[in-house]
């Protein structure tokens, strides 16, 4: 795990973030933390990743029919559009770790290294997911708090947070930029 790709000091974090996906875009690839699934959650997990990534897909049309009726503008359509497909590609290759992963008959708990995307979407994702599907709260709660606490073991959780929101936006808003690098 890379310690440096949210050590933003200095210059604000947008500017932080411009330069170090200049340096280097496949650092939204870079593993920021690990978090252990149970063999028992992995059904839990498996339907949260499946569903959810079918919502952003309907998200992700809505966003398009706005877009289509003039309701939203162009630069908002498009930064929703990569939000939402970055999330759907976040979620899809979960869901293929994990299936693999289950289907090896596994004893022990899943490690999942946690890179700079999934820090940032599956937290928000997982309490979205449970305040949509009751039954998955707990889990899902227990599970975004497992996140946090992993995020912000050095104690630096809001200035980490705020790099990483810097980061992540920055990579969005400029993908059509850092896919040619």
């Amino acid at each position: 795990m890379n310690p440096n790709v949210l050590n933003f000091e200095g210059n604000s974090p947008k500017e932080e973030a411009k330069a170090k996906l200049a340096a280097n875009p496949d650092i939204m690839f870079e593993e920021l933390q690990t978090i252990a699934i149970r063999r028992e959650d992995a059904d839990f997990w498996l339907k949260f990743a499946s569903e959810w990534g079918g919502a952003l897909y309907l998200l992700d049309e809505k966003n398009f029919k706005q877009f289509e009726r003039e309701e939203i503008d162009p630069q908002a359509f498009e930064f929703a559009r990569r939000t939402y497909r970055l999330g759907l590609i976040t979620l899809s290759a979960l869901y293929d770790k994990l299936k693999a992963w289950l289907d090896s008959n596994p004893q022990e708990d899943y490690r999942l290294n946690m890179n700079v995307l999934e820090c940032y979407f599956l937290p928000s994702y997982l309490d979205d997911y449970g305040r949509a599907y009751a039954p998955g709260k707990k889990q899902g709660q227990a599970y975004v708090e497992a996140i946090r606490q992993a995020f912000g073991e050095d104690g630096a959780l809001e200035q980490k947070a705020e790099a990483l929101q810097a980061l992540v936006h920055e990579y969005i808003e400029h993908l059509h930029v850092y896919a040619k690098q």
